[in-house]
C-alpha cells in the first residue's frame, strides 16, 4: 500500500497539535557537551524526547566543587525546548529508609536545541549555547554485539524515504561475513534466501558503514548508514536515480552467531530460544538482552514525588550508569560508573552488569569557569539485571529489570514512560509499517472503539484487557485476502513487529540527517 507525500502530510495533520513537527527523534541516552569532551570526568545530559514531551537530567557541580543535579521537563516546539532547571533535596540516599524529595530552587531556564536525533546544542543559565552530541562508544573489537566489527549475523530493517522524507520502500537485511571474513549485505526480497548480496566496508573516522548494490540484482545502487543504540540512520543511492541521495531510517533488533556448538544472541526486543537440539547437534544459547536505553526508575520508588532516577545507556558491550540520588546530608548529588554488559552463561536467559558506582567532585558549576571534576570516592558495587520473564503480561526484558546499590536489596526497575496515551487512537495514529502484513499504512480514523487506517482496509482493537498494549488488527472484507496480526505496541519504536514511522504529532521517527 502506498501513499503520496501530500497525503501523508495532509492525514497526519488530523491528529497532530499546533506545533511544528519533527523530521528526526533525538535519540534517549548520555549526551555530552560537545567541547567538554577531553577524557576527564565533567557534566552530562541524560535526555529522553517521547511524544513531544522533553525529559532532561543534568549532573554536573556547585560553586563549592560539589556534584549535583537538576531536571528539566517541556514540550518540544519542533526541534526546540526551554524549561526550568530544577534542584531537589531530602530524597534518598544509598541504603537510607525510603523518603521523597522536595523540590528546592531554579537557577533558570535551559534552551535545548536539536539539529538531528544526534546532535544540538544546550544553553544553560549564564552561559553562551554549547554544541552537544549523543555520547557514543567507538570500538572496533569483533564481536556479535558490535556493528562495526560484526560477527555472525545482524538483522536490517531498513526503510528508504523519498526527497520529501515519505516512506519509498521497506527492505529486510543482514549485515554478515563471508568465508572471507568480508563485511558484507544480504538482502531479502521473499522468503529466508538472500535475493542479492553486497560488499560492504566500515568507515571508522564516522563510524559508518558502506555498501556497494551497483553489481549485484537489487534496485539499490549504494547505502550508507551507521548503527546506533538498535536505531539505524543514513542515506541510500537507488539505480533508478544514481545521482539522487535519499534518507535512510530503520532498525537493528538483533543479532546471532553460531560458534562451536553454542548460538550466541543479542537482542534488544524479541528472543529466539530453540530446544536443546539444533538438527541432532547439542547447542548451549547465550543472550545478551538489550534494554532501551534512557530513563529508568525504581518501581515501588515511582510514588508521584521527587525521587532517584536512573540514567542507563548500553553499546556494544558496555554498559555506562548515572544514578541521580542523595546524599545523607539530604543534598542532590549523582554517581556514576561503567563496565561490561553480557549475558550471565549459557541457558540463563538473563545479562548483567556489575562495576563500581563513583562519586566526583569539582567540576564546572553552571555559569562558572571550564573545569574538570576528579574523582573522589567509591560508593560500591552496582548491579543491572535484565531477564526473560514469561509471567509478566508483558514479557518485554527491553522494558524491565533489577538494580542492586549499595548496601540495599535488589529492586524492580523499569523504563520510564514519558507519553503513556490512555486512548487506542493517541497510541495508533500515525504512520506505520507492519512486518507481518508487509504493509505501509496510516492511523487516522476512530469507529465503535476501533481504529482505522486511512483506507479502511486495516482495522485494530485492544482485545486483552491485562495487556492494554497488545492490539489486534485485521484485513476487512473488502481486502481479496483476509489476515489477522497481533503485536505488541513498541516503546520508543522498540519491541515490536510494526515500525512507526511517524507518530501522532507527525514527528519523524529515526535520527535524522546524521552527516
Amino acid at each position: 500500500m502506498r501513499l503520496s507525500s501530500l497525503i501523508v502530510a495532509s492525514l497526519l495533520a488530523c491528529s497532530a497539535n499546533s506545533w511544528a513537527a519533527r523530521n528526526f527523534t533525538p535519540q534517549a541516552g548520555t549526551w555530552i557537551v560537545s567541547s567538554e569532551l577531553d577524557g576527564k570526568p565533567g557534566r552530562g545530559l541524560a535526555i529522553d524526547v517521547q511524544g513531544n514531551t522533553f525529559f532532561m537530567q543534568v549532573f554536573g557541580y556547585e560553586k563549592n566543587g560539589d556534584a549535583t543535579f537538576y531536571t528539566a521537563t517541556g514540550q518540544l516546539d519542533g526541534n526546540s525546548v526551554t524549561a526550568p532547571l530544577v534542584r531537589y533535596t531530602g530524597g534518598r540516599s544509598f541504603g537510607s529508609a525510603a523518603r521523597d524529595a522536595v523540590e528546592d530552587s531554579s537557577p533558570g531556564d535551559v534552551t535545548v536545541s536539536f539539529s538531528n536525533g544526534l546532535k544540538g546544542t544546550v544553553q544553560f543559565p549564564g552561559e553562551a549555547p554549547a554544541a552537544i552530541e549523543r555520547f557514543a562508544i567507538k570500538e572496533f573489537t569483533p564481536s556479535i554485539s558490535n556493528p562495526l566489527a560484526q560477527l555472525g549475523q545482524r538483522v536490517l530493517r531498513l526503510m528508504i524515504l523519498d526527497k520529501n522524507l515519505q516512506f519509498k520502500q521497506y527492505r529486510s537485511a543482514t549485515l554478515q561475513r563471508n568465508s572471507k571474513d568480508q563485511l558484507e549485505l544480504a538482502e531479502y526480497v521473499d522468503g529466508n534466501v538472500p535475493s542479492y548480496i553486497s560488499p560492504c566496508s566500515v568507515d571508522a573516522e564516522k563510524a559508518q558503514i558502506l555498501c556497494n548494490s551497483a553489481t549485484s540484482g537489487s534496485n539499490i545502487k549504494s547505502l550508507r548508514f551507521q548503527i546506533s543504540g538498535g536505531q539505524i540512520a543514513g542515506h541510500a543511492t537507488m539505480k533508478e536515480a544514481p545521482g539522487q541521495v535519499l534518507p535512510l531510517i530503520g532498525q537493528s533488533d538483533s543479532a546471532m552467531n553460531f560458534a562451536n556448538q553454542q548460538l550466541q544472541q543479542q537482542n534488544y526486543w524479541s528472543i529466539a530460544l530453540p530446544g536443546s537440539t539444533v538438527t541432532g547437534i547439542p547447542t548451549r544459547h547465550t543472550h545478551q538482552l538489550m534494554p532501551i536505553n534512557g530513563t529508568w526508575i525504581v518501581q515501588d520508588e515511582l510514588t508521584g514525588k521527587p525521587g532517584r532516577g536512573l540514567a542507563l545507556d548500553v553499546q556494544n558491550s558496555t554498559m555506562v550508569l548515572q544514578v541521580f540520588n542523595y546524599g545523607a546530608n539530604s543534598q542532590p548529588t549523582f554517581h556514576m560508573g561503567s563496565g561490561t554488559y553480557g549475558s550471565t552463561g549459557p541457558d540463563t536467559q538473563a545479562s548483567r552488569a556489575e562495576f563500581a558506582l563513583n562519586q566526583y567532585a569539582g567540576g564546572r558549576s553552571l555559569g562558572g569557569a571550564a573545569q574538570s571534576a576528579h574523582q573522589i570516592a567509591e560508593a560500591g558495587p552496582v548491579r543491572i539485571d535484565l531477564a526473560v520473564n514469561r509471567e509478566q503480561p508483558t514479557p518485554h526484558f527491553s522494558q524491565r529489570g533489577t538494580v542492586t546499590f549499595p548496601g540495599e536489596a535488589p529492586k524492580t526497575i523499569v523504563r520510564m514512560r514519558l507519553d503513556d496515551p490512555a486512548s487506542l487512537a493517541d497510541k495508533l495514529f500515525g504512520e506505520w509499517y507492519s512486518l507481518p502484513m508487509q504493509t505501509h499504512l496510516v492511523f487516522n480514523k476512530e469507529k465503535d472503539g476501533a481504529v482505522l487506517s486511512s483506507d479502511g482496509a486495516i482495522s485494530c482493537e485492544q482485545k486483552y484487557l491485562d495487556n492494554p498494549d497488545r492490539i489486534t488488527c485485521t484485513k476487512t472484507a473488502s481486502e481479496t485476502v483476509a489476515g489477522t496480526a497481533t503485536f505488541d505496541l513498541p516503546l520508543l519504536n522498540q519491541g515490536s513487529t510494526w515500525i512507526q514511522i511517524r507518530d501522532r504529532f507527525g514527528n519523524l521517527q529515526g535520527l535524522g540527517n546524521i552527516d
